[in-house]
């Protein structure tokens, strides 16, 4: 892309619609050219951030997790932006982008952007205002984002979220030929209070401690969810019977002695119960899995 061109697609951007064609023509010669095949990876969550994109032919996705825990945040056009945290600080980027489409992008260097600011600050000051501004709403959209997937009280992901990630694990396992296994963990209060609310507390209290233990022993590709009022359930990616069995019994140990301390603590009788169920070998199909899950 040639320079004049740079400055006509510059144009088009809103951070840069109060630059005249002189300070346009600044930006452009810092500006770098790069393509991207479909599939290709820009950067990956994690990584540190250097330059924010331009975004002039093709889709790219941003993204954060690893499978099954993959959110997709947004997919960009021509003539959006991302990246633009890599302008100011030294953190690892939040998220990972990758080309849904052939894509070509311009990017914005850290160095280069300091180099503007020191030598023409009004032209950096007027992109850093208009950066802060997309960065305030970027934020009340993930936070919103973030929300729809949690439950509020023991801040697992919930159970729409769950059946939702089902999708692509079985997908994946039957394409690949890995097996799959459902750890479930259900608790049953055979003592309340008479206080209604009183034991609706617990429960979440408990259910919060079940669900802490889950996740301090699940790997990356795992997945914990709040699936009923009384179950929680974690999701094994490419983990055979033995494998589910062993993972149970880590969690159980730490499980009966939080079960111990509650209830000396709280007066009241709590059972768990542990189920496995493993894909192939118990349930063929996604739909049979879930709901025995119910059922169970």
């Amino acid at each position: 892309m040639i320079l004049i061109e740079k400055i006509l697609f510059l144009k088009k951007i809103s951070i840069f619609q109060s630059l005249n064609s002189q300070e346009l023509r600044m930006i452009g010669d810092v500006l770098a050219e790069e393509e991207f095949a479909v599939g290709e990876v820009l950067f990956n969550e994690g990584e540190p951030g250097e330059c924010m994109y331009f975004l002039c032919a093709g889709k790219v996705a941003i993204y954060t997790g690893v499978p099954p825990k993959i959110r997709t945040l947004v997919v960009f056009e021509p003539g959006d932006f991302f990246g633009e945290m890599g302008l100011y600080d030294e953190k690892p980027r939040a998220a990972s982008a990758m080309a849904k489409d052939s894509s070509r992008v311009l990017l914005l260097k850290k160095s280069d952007f300091c180099d503007l600011i020191a030598e023409y600050p009004p032209v950096a000051l007027g992109i850093m205002k208009e950066l802060n501004q997309r960065l305030r709403a970027t934020n009340m959209k993930l936070n919103s984002f973030e929300g729809r997937f949690l439950d509020k009280a023991t801040q697992l992901y919930n159970k729409e979220y769950f059946v939702d990630c089902t999708a692509t694990e079985f997908l994946k396992s039957k394409k690949n030929g890995f097996p799959l296994s459902f750890l479930l963990v259900k608790i049953t209060f055979e003592k309340f209070s008479a206080d209604q609310a009183k034991s609706d507390y617990l429960l979440e209290q408990f259910m919060t401690d079940v669900g802490r233990v889950l996740t301090l022993h699940q790997r990356p590709t795992d997945l914990v969810a709040r699936f009923s009022k009384q179950k929680v359930v974690a999701l094994l990616a490419e983990a055979t019977r033995p494998g589910a069995e062993s993972f149970m019994e880590r969690v159980k140990k730490d499980i009966d002695k939080q079960q111990g301390y509650f209830c000396e603590a709280h007066g009241v009788l709590v059972q768990v119960g542990f189920t496995i169920r493993n894909f192939p070998e118990d349930t063929p199909e996604r739909e049979a899995m879930l709901s025995f899950l119910e059922q169970v």
